[in-house]
């Protein structure tokens, strides 16, 4: 598959022959930045947490399964981290006069606009899903941030990134990110999803190789992309950041610690059988 710029993605690993009867699965795009213990990215500093008014000004469907929302407000520059995948907590009313909140990934800023705009990963099961699906332009909501995405910072010789399709606008903006930069480092991204519909034209640096694992139906999710944890040939000096099913990131913790990687993030974004999961 070529990118944007008409390079190649490179296949590095093989795909595993195995497979795990799959759990209920309800995954939730929340991409929560909570470290692993043990090795860790190196930490940074937070800021006050900004909360705003919005209304949705733009909807937009990616693929599939993932909608992009357009997010208006009123001075929300500081609502946004300078950090690659970094998140805001978006809150929705609900019909009971409460709210629902769920962490996503800032896809891009317009400061001239003042819109924030982010990618929801649309399931059965899950509360804020399902409003994004519901909500029309002109919709409330309310977003509160920022925070970092975990991802190691420059000091990372290189990058090893592994995601499934809820994490997907996390691994996009860091991939957008090195792109741009000039230290050109070597990465390397696995990302497993469970439709090969949700498959996106990602921009990437030239030298960054990917790989699409798409798993089969009666696989447990998150199988492919921990066994990627394992067989992928890493690089001294080489920052991982893993975000996919608890279980499988859980699988993916161990395996990465082992490898003595120089700076690791791993999270579970969501549990399968679980539609508002928290960690």
């Amino acid at each position: 598959m070529t990118r944007k710029d008409g390079s190649v993605m490179t296949d590095f690993l093989s795909t595993p022959t195995t497979s795990t009867p799959a759990a209920s699965e309800q995954p939730v795009s929340a991409p929560a930045a909570s470290a692993a213990p043990g090795a860790r990215a190196a930490r940074q500093p937070r800021r006050p947490a900004v909360a705003r008014d919005v209304v949705v000004t733009a909807r937009e469907q990616l693929t599939e399964h993932m909608l992009r929302l357009h997010l208006g407000g009123d001075d929300l520059t500081p609502a946004v981290h300078d950090s690659p995948g970094s998140w805001v907590k978006l809150f929705a009313p609900l019909g009971d006069g409460s709210e629902h909140g769920r962490a996503y990934t800032v896809r891009g800023f317009d400061p001239l606009r003042d819109e924030i705009t982010i990618d929801v990963f649309l399931h059965a099961g899950g509360t804020m899903p399902h409003w994004a699906s519901e909500c029309r332009i002109g919709s409330g909501a309310r977003i509160a941030g920022p925070r970092a995405s975990g991802v190691a910072g420059r000091r990372a010789e290189a990058l090893a990134l592994f995601a499934d399709e809820t994490a997907l606008p996390a691994v996009a903006a860091v991939l957008e990110r090195e792109s741009h930069s000039r230290h050109g480092r070597p990465v390397r991204a696995a990302i497993e999803l469970g439709d090969a519909r949700d498959r996106q034209e990602l921009e990437a640096p030239t030298h960054a190789e990917l790989v699409w694992l798409v798993r089969a139906p009666d696989e447990a999710p998150g199988t492919r992309l921990a066994a990627a944890a394992h067989l992928m040939d890493l690089l001294p000096g080489t920052a991982a950041w893993f975000a996919a099913e608890a279980s499988a990131a859980k699988e993916a913790r161990r395996a990465l610690r082992a490898r003595e990687v120089s700076a690791l993030h791993a999270q579970g974004y969501w549990r399968a059988g679980v539609g508002d999961y928290r960690d």
